[in-house]
């Protein structure tokens, strides 16, 4: 879980093993070789095709820091408005998705297959001082806009501080 308190603007966001969008695939990847070097007969492009479906989809997301509000974009490509479910529960905020294969996609004889499919979640630790009953959410052509406003009181931040001379 990412906390908005402690990013870091000037760098990109680390992204951790576990949110690799390539590490469902290279598990199933990884069970797949193990069962061919075992049987002794590896055979390439010989993956079955649901090997790629319900893996873990992690759609690439954007947090801004603007002066009144955050704002987190997501990448939901091939997910539609009603795949999209977001909350925000005890300061978190979460975003779940689910991306289906296609009845016509069902028995073909893939020879190569990029595209993932399955469920995503993501949850994003948010500060205290964001202003949950005012957040909104958008979404149109695959991407999700969340804009989570800051709390009057809390939209300054930095000031200068005068040093005084000590007595």
């Amino acid at each position: 879980m990412r906390n908005l308190l402690h990013s870091n603007k000037s760098v990109p966001i680390r992204v951790q093993y576990q949110d690799n969008p390539f590490f469902p695939l290279r598990t199933e990847l990884d069970k797949l070789m193990s069962s061919f070097i075992g049987q002794g007969n590896f055979e390439p492009f010989n993956f079955p095709a649901d090997c790629f479906e319900n893996l873990s989809v992690k759609p690439a997301i954007d947090i801004v820091d603007n002066k009144d509000c955050f704002k987190i974009i997501a990448e939901m490509a091939g997910m539609g408005e009603d795949d999209v479910a977001v909350s925000i529960h005890d300061g978190v905020l979460t975003i779940k998705g689910e991306k289906t294969t296609s009845k016509q996609d069902k028995g073909k004889n893939y020879m190569m297959r990029e595209i993932s499919y399955g469920n995503y979640e993501r949850n994003i630790a948010l500060p205290d001082s964001v202003d949950i009953g005012k957040a909104k959410a958008s979404f149109k052509k695959g991407m999700l806009w969340i804009d989570v406003p800051k709390k009057a009181e809390h939209t300054q931040q930095s000031r200068n501080i005068e040093i005084e001379r000590a007595a």
